[in-house]
């Protein structure tokens, strides 16, 4: 082999080398990214934050269930279970303010989410938003007039707004459907005292005053 053909083969095995040695060392060192890893990582967070919501649901501390399923429904995948239990949180820690945006977001993508409506017309009575818990209550009404629930918190809103007409014409309802109905007393004594106010003579015998029918609450608001 003539001497110049060997020095070129010779240089380039030790090129060869030195990018082998070069690729060996670097190896060692350098951090390979799996495609799509990133992607599964971000949604493992959102999956954790949902796991965390769940336990602190199951030992009722609500608020912070609520804070972690509202963190999890960043995630689409899990976003209408992180995001329907976040609104449930809210109800059952009592955080009505916080409770009705959620529920409205939630009637707003699902308008025949009957449940959601429900839940809603309560909240807002429970934040005295008493007149748009009527219009709810009377649309739900409309929809399902065989509702007990419905009917029952209906007439107290109606009687709490002093349409003790209306209030009557449930509770009518009320009687001839849910004749057990533990609640009928009570509205009825309430409803009978504001349409038959006593008269001037009998004002010492006035008995005292009714305790305002609490509403049937949603499961989302129970303890």
């Amino acid at each position: 082999m003539p001497r110049s053909a060997a020095c070129k083969k010779n240089a380039a095995a030790a090129m060869a080398a030195a990018i082998l040695l070069f690729c060996s060392s670097s190896c060692k060192t350098t951090r390979f990214i799996i495609p799509g890893s990133k992607k599964v990582a971000v949604n493992n967070i959102f999956i954790e934050y949902y796991n965390i919501a769940e336990e602190y649901f199951k030992v009722k501390n609500y608020a912070k269930a609520a804070e972690y399923y509202i963190k999890a429904s960043s995630n689409k995948d899990i976003y209408n279970a992180s995001y329907f239990k976040a609104a449930r949180s809210y109800a059952l820690a009592k955080d009505w303010q916080k409770a009705a945006p959620v529920y409205e977001e939630i009637i707003r993508q699902d308008k025949d989410n009957v449940s959601a409506k429900e839940s809603l017309a309560y909240i807002y009575a429970m934040s005295n938003d008493f007149e748009r818990s009527e219009r709810l209550y009377l649309e739900l009404i409309s929809t399902n007039p065989n509702s007990a629930e419905v009917l029952v918190n209906y007439t107290i809103v109606l009687v709490t707004l002093e349409k003790y007409k209306e209030a009557a014409e449930q509770l009518a309802v009320i009687k001839e459907k849910f004749p057990d109905e533990e609640k009928i007393k009570s509205l009825e004594e309430k409803i009978n005292e504001a349409l038959n106010p006593p008269s001037d003579e009998s004002e010492g015998n006035i008995p005292a005053e009714l305790e305002q029918p609490e509403l049937n609450p949603k499961e989302d608001a129970e303890k």
